[in-house]
Parts: C-alpha cells; structure tokens; sequence
C-alpha cells in the first residue's frame, strides 16, 4: 500500500480517536481511499471499530457511485443500508447487486428481508421463499423469524420448518454431556439465564420482576450475557444476579466449554432462535435441564431442550400449536409485565380527538392490517392513527406507509409517522393514545403491555398460532375478553365499538393502570410457579 495512502489512513484513525467522525469522512472521501479497493476495505473497517456506521455508509455510498459496476460495493451498501433503518435505499443497491450478479444469494436475501421490515410482508416473503432450496444455515435462520409474520402461515409450516431447520443446521459436535444435579437439600440450585439481550426490550419488561422475587434461599442465578451492551436496564440485571457472566464474541466450541465449566443445573435460554442466538451451542447440552422461554415464541424443536414454558391462555391443551418440549403452563401465565421503574401518569393528554395508535414494528403491518385499519379510520371521522417504529426515521420508509393508507382512502394529515423514541418518550406518547390497535397475525407483548400499563384501551385479534394469542392472553387476563376479535371483520367493529366509548374509557385510565399491576405484574406468584415447574422438572 502507497505511503500517501498509510499516511492518510493514520490521519483517519486520529480523527476518529479524537471523537471527530465528520473529519475522519473528509479524509477517508479522497481518491487515493475510494478507488483501492484494498484501501477502501482498511478504511472502513477503521469506521466501523469505533462504531461509526453512518459515516462507513456514506464512504460506501461514494464507491459504489464512482465504481458502479463494483458488486462487493452494492452488496456492501445494501447491508449498511439496512443495518442503519434505512430499508428503502437498501432494496435499492441490493436490487443493483442482484443485477450485477444475478447468481448471487446475498442480494436478494436483503433485499426480501427488507421488504418484510417496511411492511411489504407479502411480497418479501414470497422473495424469501425463493431463496429456500439448498438454503445454508444463515439464510435458513432468518427464515424461522421472517416466516412467524406470514398472514398464511399455519402451525404445521411453521412447525415443519423448525423441525427441518434443527436436523439440517444444529450438528452434534463437542463431547457428550454426562453430568447429573447433584440433590444434596442443602445446596443451592444453579440456574443459568442466557441472552445476547440483557438490555431495554423484551427481556427487561418481563425478567427483572420475577428474577427479584425468587427465593435465594433456594437459587443461585447467574445471567450470563451473550453481548457487551450497556445500558441502564442491563445495569438492573447486573444488580439482580448472584453472578454477572458476559460470554460475547466466543466461536461455538469456546462457547461450549465455558458454559458447561459453570456446572449449570438448569438453562434458561431466553432466546431461542431469535437474532444473535447460539442455539447451536445449546443443542448440545449445557446442563442437565433445559428450559425455552421468553424471548422467542415457538418451538426450538431441539432434541435437548427440555421444557417449554407457556400457560393456559397462550398454550392452551386443545392448541394445535406444536412443541418438541414438553409445555410446562404456569398458573400465573407465562408473561409478568415488570413496569417501568420511572412511567408517567396514566391520566388522558390528549387534545380531545380520538386517536388510535400502533408501536410495534412495520414487520407486523401486513397488508390486512393496513386495510383494517384504514376501515376503522374511515368508520371514526375525525380520528388519527399514530404509528411508531424505528424505521419511521427513514423519509422513504414514512412515504411509503402513507403511500399504503392512501390506497384506502386515508389522508397523510391522519396518520402521526414517528422514528425512534426513547422508552420514556414512548410511554409518554401513550397519554394520548385511546385505543392501541395490536396487529395480527403477528400480535404484540410488550408494546401490548406498555399500551394497557399507560391507559389506553386495546384491540386484539386472535388466531391458531401462538404469536397470534399472544395479546388476547394478556387481556383475558385482565378481565377484557370484549376487546378481542375472533376475525377481521369482527376486529373492525369491536375497535368502532371501543371508540364510541372513548369519554368513559378516559376517566378511568388510573384504574386501568391498577387492574395491569393486579393482574399481570404478579412477580411473587410467578416466582412461585417457575421455582414449583423447575423442581417438577429435575424430580
């Protein structure tokens, strides 16, 4: 590599160092960068060290302009694009790689799977489909995601295709496990909660709680975090574990060996096939029991996990959902919401109009969903719809969702389109929200819970697979079977229903907020039946 090159990648490196990003881009823009391939992937990987993927996609940007017919380029782009929220520019240079290569699997994987994250649900699962034949490990597994947000999936697709992924990709490796509990009375049992999400999302709404209540007369807990993140609700596990483990950037066999040297009674794995798991290392045993539950939200269909957890709202015994484990239903139901340690008044903010709204993912806005509740606008004149989702930052992605409600009708000035929020501005949103509208079949959890926490009413339908039941458990917990649906049409009419009773529904948003905590914020009687289901389980 030239010296002028070596020395312009050093001054890069200081600019960076120093905290000074844009200054860093100036020099990396130069020529002598852009058109050396071998230069352009230093520099980049320099941008990426210190975690500025902006930057490293707009020096992408510049290639891939100046060097159009550059497929490493394209395909670069593509992903960057993606990674950053920004689905719409990245089908764009995924489509301009997939014509430079035509061959090629990558480009038309992100392509299909960023179709599916602005919401065009049909059509990117259709592209995903085609992608399927021989496909390797990777693009299998962004499949078992992807496929839970399909309006046609039934429980034996999903179930077929779980199955066959686990016999296809998860292979034996390492050496047996053989290992026993040990049942001495006087000895604590070691339970082991495994995550690459020990931060604010999912797993802080509903661990924190019931980890808090257990008996450490009885249990000794050791989280063990699959990633470095930091923030103020991985701090709050910290706190609550007996012992803190971080195990990131560990190869399968290390991984294997530093989680069974832990000598774990029992597993909880909290992710199972969801993004940045290693569930490849829990096939293979890590501990003598384990157990599936939280964060993920069907079968493994791995032979060595033990339990399932769910309950009998969710998984009910005449389901047709099916499970490899064995489904273990707590009395006190599988999700305990722990609300937020800081959360606003659940009092009405608003201006008086009625207002629906949905903060979950455009994933779940298939094009059912978009047409139900472009029909509930229409049928409650004078209301808004407000959306929320980190996509919604990306000015195409917010054109493209209006785009879709004006194909039924519905004016832009109806629709609030917002991007990433922080958890405290998201719940402050909710004080102006009446109804919460749960898209389906891909129901919500914690958006749900978040939404009834704050006040505002909710409108469910419910469906066969357990990602579809997942909000009409938690109001048929609450006592409020009359805001679930049994179909679209049906789905319709009850959220009209529920908007001509707005006044009254307003003034007892308080009350609300009481009956969530009663009722589904109950960590000590979970407590009590996690600790009653794992001792069943060890015998």
């Amino acid at each position: 590599m030239e010296r002028s090159i070596i020395e312009r990648l050093a001054l890069v490196r200081a600019h960076l160092q120093a905290g000074r990003v844009d200054a860093a881009l100036d020099a990396a823009r130069h020529a002598s960068i852009v058109d050396s391939a071998p230069a352009l992937g230093a520099t980049l990987h320099e941008f990426a060290a210190f975690h500025a993927f902006a930057a490293q996609a707009t020096l992408l940007h510049e290639r891939a302009t100046r060097h159009p017919d550059d497929y490493e380029a394209a395909l670069a782009l593509s992903s960057a694009l993606h990674g950053l929220g920004q689905p719409g520019d990245a089908v764009l240079w995924a489509e301009r790689a997939h014509a430079l290569r035509p061959h090629e699997r990558l480009p038309r994987e992100i392509r299909a799977t960023a179709l599916v994250d602005r919401g065009d649900v049909e059509r990117g699962l259709a592209l995903f489909a085609e992608l399927l034949h021989d496909a390797d490990a990777a693009t299998a597994a962004r499949y078992l995601v992807l496929m839970h947000y399909d309006p046609a999936a039934t429980n034996d697709a999903l179930f077929a295709s779980l199955h066959a992924f686990a016999q296809t990709h998860l292979p034996r490796f390492g050496a047996p496990f053989t290992r026993s509990i040990d049942r001495n009375a006087r000895r604590r049992l070691r339970i082991g909660w495994l995550s690459p999400r020990f931060a604010e999302g999912p797993v802080a709404s509903f661990l924190p709680g019931v980890l808090e209540a257990f008996d450490r007369t009885r249990h000794r807990h050791l989280l063990i975090s699959l990633q470095p993140s930091r923030d103020e609700a991985t701090a709050r596990f910290e706190a609550l574990a007996d012992e803190w483990i971080v195990l990131s950037g560990l190869d399968d066999a290390a991984l294997l060996q530093r989680l069974r040297a832990l000598e774990l009674d029992v597993l909880v794995d909290l992710a199972g096939h969801s993004t940045a798991n290693r569930i490849g290392v829990v096939a293979q045993r890590i501990a003598p029991r384990q157990v599936s539950w939280l964060d993920w939200f069907d079968t493994t269909a791995v032979p060595t996990m033990d339990a399932w957890i769910g309950d009998a709202w969710l998984t009910p015994e005449d389901s047709t959902q099916r499970y490899t484990e064995r489904v273990v239903r707590l009395p006190s139901g599988r999700f305990c919401y722990s609300p937020p340690l800081e959360a606003p008044p659940a009092s009405y903010a608003g201006d008086g109009a009625i207002v629906f709204a949905s903060f979950n993912r455009l994933a779940k806005l298939n094009a059912e969903v978009v047409a139900a509740w472009a029909s509930i606008l229409r049928r409650v004149p004078g209301s808004r719809l407000e959306l929320g989702a980190r996509l919604l930052g990306d000015e195409a992605t917010r054109d493209y969702t209006r785009e879709r409600f004006a194909a039924h009708g519905i004016e832009p000035d109806r629709l609030g389109l917002n991007g990433q929020r922080t958890y405290a501005e998201l719940l402050a949103a909710y004080r102006s929200v009446d109804i919460a509208l749960d898209p389906f079949p891909f129901s919500g959890c914690t958006t749900t819970c978040d939404a009834l926490y704050m006040g505002a009413a909710l409108v469910a339908r419910t469906g066969e697979t357990f990602v579809s039941r997942q909000s009409a458990s938690l109001l048929q917990r609450l006592g409020r079977e009359e805001w679930i649906a049994r179909d679209t049409a049906d789905y319709v009419e009850r959220a009209v229903a529920v908007a001509a009773e707005v006044e009254s529904l307003r003034a007892v948003r308080e009350t609300q907020r009481r009956d969530v905590v009663a009722r589904l914020c109950d960590a000590s009687a979970q407590a009590r039946d996690f600790a009653a289901a794992l001792e069943a389980l060890i015998g």
